[in-house]
């Protein structure tokens, strides 16, 4: 999941399973084809880019329509990704995108927006369906951290909405509930003002906040999926980092070699210009925000897999004005 950072205007003015032992430890060689939803838009690609790290190379991913000619699609044929025609609004397209498949990694249901799509609930549906018509082995999903805490924030609830349906479903299912992903800051309403020296950021600067890369999601979900005797069950809220907007700025400030402050954009603006999603979500990060225990995760869990936020920004080359969030 994908927010909208709560600075987007600048105004000036579980299932459990009794008997884990038929879900041993898997290698590549013994997963038949590992299935990816909603990773062919965006910074999907970044998640692949995570599974073939890890070694998960036996990929098929879901596209409505199988063009070359576009440069993201292009780069997966070309790493040897399968790729297969479905629309996860016709269920029939599903059978075929399922078959011979025994693990799943759900990206995505729907496109990346201000305001929750209710068709992300009704395509969970029929994925979920379509996953328990083929005696899916293992289903992973991309969830939203916070989502088993009553936010009441339409995107967080959604997400959870989703994994209740998986799980209706009698799937094996590990939900990853992923804190903000990284790659927002690349975004055109947040990029041009930092790298000008101001980060717009509405959330007081020593309030923490947890942070996750999409490349990182690639790299848990392939083991996890890789581990299903350990996972399959779990609900995991993952992060890599914490930092505070004053601790965000600082590292920005390291790497483009200028100062950069934080600067608090009011919070009345965004019912001023009518956004109240966007509002809602301010007020959680303020009062509430994301519990990944990043130093667990870091340490005990998934060593080596996690990205800090300094190393992000040095990985994609952060303070190169030429480069833009398509980049990535």
């Amino acid at each position: 999941m994908i927010f909208h950072l709560p600075w987007v205007y600048e105004v000036k003015v579980e299932i459990k399973f009794s008997d884990m032992s038929n879900f041993g430890d898997r290698t590549e060689s013994q997963i038949d084809k590992v299935l990816l939803i909603g990773v062919t838009g965006g910074t999907g690609g970044n998640v692949i880019k995570g599974f073939l790290e890890q070694g998960v190379t036996n990929l098929r991913a879901i596209t409505r329509k199988i063009d070359l000619n576009r440069p993201t699609l292009f780069k997966l044929k070309d790493a040897g990704i399968e790729l297969v025609e479905a629309n996860l609004d016709d269920q029939d397209s599903l059978k075929v995108a399922f078959a011979g498949v025994s693990a799943v990694y759900c990206h995505a249901t729907s496109g990346d927006s201000v305001k929750a799509d209710p068709l992300e609930v009704e395509r969970a549906k029929r994925v979920a369906q379509a996953a328990k018509q083929a005696n899916i082995k293992h289903f992973v999903y991309n969830s939203a951290g916070g989502a088993d805490r009553n936010s009441r924030i339409a995107h967080i609830e959604q997400k959870y909405k989703v994994e209740q349906i998986l799980k209706a479903a009698g799937l094996p299912t590990t939900m990853l509930r992923a804190c903000l992903f990284m790659e927002e800051f690349w975004k055109k309403y947040t990029r041009p003002s930092i790298l000008k020296g101001v980060f717009p950021f509405s959330v007081q600067p020593d309030k923490p906040l947890h942070l996750i890369t999409t490349k990182d999601m690639g790299r848990v979900a392939a083991y996890v999926i890789t581990h299903p005797a350990k996972y399959i069950g779990q609900e995991i809220e993952l992060a890599g980092d914490v930092l505070t907007p004053k601790q965000l700025a600082e590292a920005f400030s390291q790497v483009q070699g200028i100062k950069v402050i934080h600067k608090q954009t009011p919070a009345w603006i965004f019912l001023f210009l009518l956004q109240t999603e966007l509002f809602a979500l301010i007020q959680w990060y303020r009062h509430h925000g994301y519990q990944a225990d990043v130093q667990q995760l870091r340490a005990e869990e998934f060593p080596g897999l996690l990205t800090t936020f300094n190393e992000f920004l040095a990985e994609t080359d952060w303070a190169n004005p030429e480069l833009t969030y398509e980049s990535l």
